[in-house]
């Protein structure tokens, strides 16, 4: 362990006075790093140590061109892993802005993407165009990033994916997108969605956004969604909203893959502000699955730092009352301190990396300065293997 501290502080020592012959050398090197090591037991103990790198690269005179990465490197001190697990690619790009007279942004490589409707990881090309201030179009295409986020790169012929988004706005208060979405397999192209994306402000006091997006081969309704917002007065709103959310084959972001639950989901929530800073909400969903219903009835509190609630639960797998809490703390200027805790038993999606399904968590971040954080951080989870489960990490991260 103390082999493994010792390697990081190099690490972060190298990357300093690299910071600095890049810097003298015109070129701009910004970044954070971070070092992180845990121990948790599932049939068997585990020491983990994690690397995660984030940096962009560019040079003075052409700010326009970036080279961007985000990665991550995993060593098991108790068990050997394959490459696919050890290392973790989720950004690795080229990106070229302000291109044909500041009218094109284009970007090259492993990239994140939500074009009007959830897409993940893709290996390929982006592009976006803009017409006028307030018409744009964006294209792409390429292959979906690998699932596990490794170095290996899918076939064309096994997830080719490709899609566009035209885009209005800011006209009458109003936002209009227009979003196409296809991916192939061998077998050919499984997903063809087409959709419609608006929102509108142009109503005294009211705010309303409306989603609707359609399976082409399977014809139905992958997505819908309505919600309005409505400012009674200053101090108090009130929301209505219905979404409903065919499963994906899975959808993912930078860290987390998951899988949506088929569900249709209707909400109805009042917010109002008591103090100045601080605000009241409560809000009713009722959730049908398949061939489950669930309701959900949460109480919260708000301010600047987090928030404080409890929820009360019944439906298909019992009733509960449980706690939600998601809250920081400044003890001093340089020491915060942090809590999120979710105790709520209905779940809209499953997730597929262990590391990433915390449901409670209390850290202690000490900033030693604007580069340097320790963080120090209790997890107690649920996982395949136990009902419960904990683990204590610490992370070093540094920024430059």
């Amino acid at each position: 362990m103390n082999k493994k501290i010792a390697i990081t502080n190099s690490g972060i020592l190298i990357l300093f006075f690299l910071c600095i012959k890049l810097y003298a050398q015109g070129i701009e090197f910004h970044g954070r790093t971070t070092n992180s090591i845990y121990t948790y037991e599932t049939d068997k103990l585990h020491t983990r140590a994690y690397q995660f790198i984030r940096f962009e690269l560019k040079h003075k005179s052409y700010r326009n061109i970036c080279l961007n990465t985000s990665m991550r490197f995993l060593t098991d001190m108790n068990q050997n892993l394959s490459s696919d697990l050890r290392y973790k690619m989720y950004v690795l790009n080229l990106s070229l802005k302000k291109l044909l007279n500041n009218r094109m942004d284009l970007v090259i490589g492993r990239q994140f993407l939500h074009p009007g409707t959830v897409l993940g990881g893709l290996d390929g090309v982006f592009t976006k165009f803009t017409v006028s201030k307030h018409i744009s179009l964006n294209l792409y295409g390429g292959v979906e990033s690998h699932l596990l986020r490794s170095m290996k790169i899918y076939k064309t012929n096994d997830a080719l994916t490709i899609g566009g988004l035209f885009q209005i706005q800011k006209i009458f208060s109003s936002k209009l997108q227009l979003l196409y979405l296809q991916k192939n397999s061998n077998n050919g192209a499984y997903w063809q969605i087409a959709g419609i994306n608006f929102e509108n402000r142009i109503l005294p006091h009211i705010q309303f956004t409306i989603q609707s997006h359609y399976d082409l081969i399977n014809s139905r309704f992958h997505r819908l969604l309505f919600s309005a917002k409505y400012y009674l007065a200053r101090k108090m709103f009130f929301s209505l909203g219905y979404k409903s959310q065919y499963p994906q084959v899975y959808s993912n972001s930078f860290f987390t893959i998951f899988e949506p639950e088929a569900y249709r989901q209707y909400k109805l929530s009042c917010s109002y502000k008591i103090l100045k800073d601080y605000f009241v909400s409560g809000q009713f969903q009722f959730i049908k699955f398949d061939t489950e219903t669930a309701n959900r009835l949460f109480l919260t509190l708000y301010n600047n730092n987090g928030s404080i609630g409890c929820i009360l639960e019944s439906g298909y797998a019992g009733s509960q009352l449980g706690v939600m809490f998601d809250y920081l703390y400044e003890l001093t200027p340089d020491l915060i301190a942090s809590v999120n805790v979710d105790y709520s038993r209905y779940r809209l999606e499953k997730v597929y990396q262990f590391e990433n399904q915390v449901s409670n968590a209390a850290r202690l971040t000490y900033k030693f300065n604007r580069m340097l954080q320790f963080v120090l951080e209790y997890q107690w989870l649920t996982n395949r293997y136990k009902k419960q489960d904990s683990r204590l990490l610490n992370h070093i991260h540094f920024s430059w």
